[in-house]
């Protein structure tokens, strides 16, 4: 943790990945006249389109925005904004050409020589943490397709295509071929065991909800299940909050259920009415008064959510807040 802000390895491993392909592109660049011109108009394309993906939640959401400003430090604007920050790339990237009297063809190698070596780095540094082979098999292929274009490839347009047109040929092979989705270990295995680890049976409990009822996990078998730890102090907490309103309010009918536990033991009943009023939550809220359920799930920062899936097991472990996007993507993936 970063004060409020969850550090995430993932973050690590996409700004370790960009700097080390970054800097590789510089070595294969070294002797050129047109060095310092290409690096500087790759380096401004790529905070364009940061900058565009991030704060395009603004233009996406403005409505959301107005209400709660802090959503903007947490949140972005999803596969939405990853599309409009790519065109936006683009188009800087052409406008510098003609602006610079750059050869395009020459930009156009660097920045894919840069994709190849970024997601060489990337999909490694996720297998090596989670082991999944599909990732292992990303990363190999573009490991070779890093290496063909460093040194055969070299600022030959033609060349540069072809790459792009096998990477999606390779891509749709891997897609709807046997290793999509596999794993090299045996955590996605579905088991009887209880625990926390994919695969798992999440631990059972039973709490009363802020209007006194008895909620149990196994009462939800047969849903998708999202268990929020949450509490009012939070400030992440109250930033995804309206995410996960607008989710709960488009899904709940689709054997989906959002279970909001609040950590009632560092937190106030009083202050947990009030901020369901404020926030009109829809879903169940439920009171860890002893902080027993914090402990049995292990739940150290907060937000954290635990995906669990229709037969009641854990599919995955979520840190920090959640978006409206993340939410479609764990549901689906637990599915």
């Amino acid at each position: 943790m970063i004060g409020s802000f969850p550090l995430k390895a993932v973050w690590l491993a996409i700004l370790g990945s960009a700097l080390v392909g970054y800097g590789i592109i510089a070595f294969k660049l070294k002797n050129q006249d047109d060095k310092k011109q290409l690096l500087e108009v790759m380096s401004n394309a790529i905070v364009l389109f940061w900058l565009v993906w991030k704060f395009s939640y603004a233009f996406l959401h403005p409505l959301l925005l107005i209400k709660h400003p802090v959503n903007l430090l947490y949140f972005n604007g999803g596969e939405t904004g990853i599309a409009i920050g790519i065109i936006s790339a683009v188009l800087y990237l052409l406008r510098s050409a003609r602006k610079r009297d750059l050869d395009r063809s020459r930009i156009f190698y660097c920045v894919v020589l840069g994709l190849t070596l970024f997601f060489t780095l990337y999909y490694g540094a996720q297998y090596f943490n989670d082991t999944l082979l599909t990732d292992g098999l990303i990363s190999l292929f573009f490991a070779v397709l890093s290496l063909y274009l460093y040194t055969n490839g070299a600022f030959q347009p033609k060349k540069t295509v072809v790459s792009i047109l096998v990477t999606a040929l390779f891509f749709a092979v891997l897609t709807n071929g046997p290793f999509s989705n596999k794993r090299m270990d045996s955590a996605v295995i579905e088991t009887s065991a209880s625990g926390l680890s994919p695969g798992n049976r999440a631990p059972d409990f039973k709490l009363q909800t802020l209007d006194g009822k008895t909620v149990n996990l196994s009462d939800f078998k047969g849903k998708v299940v999202l268990l929020n730890f949450w509490a009012t102090w939070c400030p992440p907490c109250r930033a995804e909050m309206p995410e996960m309103v607008r989710f709960y309010n488009e899904h709940s009918s689709e054997k989906i259920e959002i279970l909001a536990v609040n950590l009632t033991d560092s937190d106030t009943v009083s202050s947990v009415k009030k901020f369901v009023k404020d926030y009109k939550l829809p879903f169940p809220i439920l009171l860890d008064s002893a902080g027993s359920l914090g402990d049995t799930y292990k739940t150290v920062t907060i937000p954290t959510t635990f995906i669990i899936d229709a037969k009641g097991n854990i599919k995955q472990k979520h840190i920090g807040p959640m978006s409206y996007d993340m939410m479609s993507d764990f549901v689906k993936a637990a599915r």
